[in-house]
């Protein structure tokens, strides 16, 4: 068996993007749904998650993320493997990474309360608007999970409204709705909280804040 780089070869490693010379998603894509069809296909991929060759542990991310957008409990438990990789210096690997990551977090809450102060610095820090946004994202998910993680991720969504100029609020605000969804003692607070963008200047936004401010006059009926 060669090698590739300091990953074991493995066909399906071969047909990746950065493997094909595909500037486009079309060859991840079409891995990820060998991976769909056979799950265990995502063993070298996530083994090949620990290399060094940044292009390929990107494409490997990338994998994960399509394949948790459909069947994200097939990622769940590769899940420590991706959260080493949300410091990487290579942008694109933090932001496939926190991708694959924020679409599995609900199934993995004691990794995700754990990691509450990384996700936190990395709203605040990052450079990426992309991981920021991805970030985000794992806070709202993380809180479908159960109450004790709602709970947690409710103050640092409220951080997360105003982060970088207010630039995710509204994936904030859309995370809030999970909150809801798990603490409903908190929808009046969280009501008020929408109504403050009923009539923000983004629609994308004043979308988020009605839709938010719904499901708390709903959970509080």
């Amino acid at each position: 068996m060669k090698d590739t780089g300091d990953v074991k070869y493995n066909p399906i490693i071969g047909s990746l993007s950065s493997r094909t010379g595909d500037r486009t998603q079309q060859s991840n894509q079409a891995v990820a749904e060998q991976c769909l069809a056979d799950p265990a296909l995502l063993m070298p991929i996530a083994e090949a998650l620990s290399g060094k060759d940044n292009a390929l542990v990107g494409d490997c991310c990338e994998v994960m993320a399509l394949v948790a957008a459909q069947q994200p409990e097939l990622v769940a438990p590769y899940t420590s493997l991706i959260v080493a990789l949300l410091s990487s210096k290579t942008t694109k690997v933090r932001w496939e990474a926190m991708h694959a990551f924020s679409l599995a977090v609900h199934l993995v809450p004691e990794t995700a309360v754990g990691m509450l102060t990384q996700l936190q610095a990395i709203i605040q820090t990052d450079k990426s608007v992309i991981v920021r946004d991805y970030a985000t994202d794992a806070l709202g998910n993380m809180a479908r999970a159960n109450r004790e993680a709602a709970q947690s991720a409710y103050p640092l969504l409220r951080e997360a409204l105003l982060a970088m100029d207010g630039k995710h609020a509204g994936r904030a605000l859309a995370g809030l709705c999970h909150v809801i969804a798990s603490v409903p003692a908190l929808a009046i607070e969280a009501r008020a909280i929408a109504e403050g963008y009923l009539e923000h200047g983004k629609p994308v936004v004043r979308k988020a804040a009605k839709a938010l401010a719904k499901a708390c006059d709903k959970s509080s009926r």
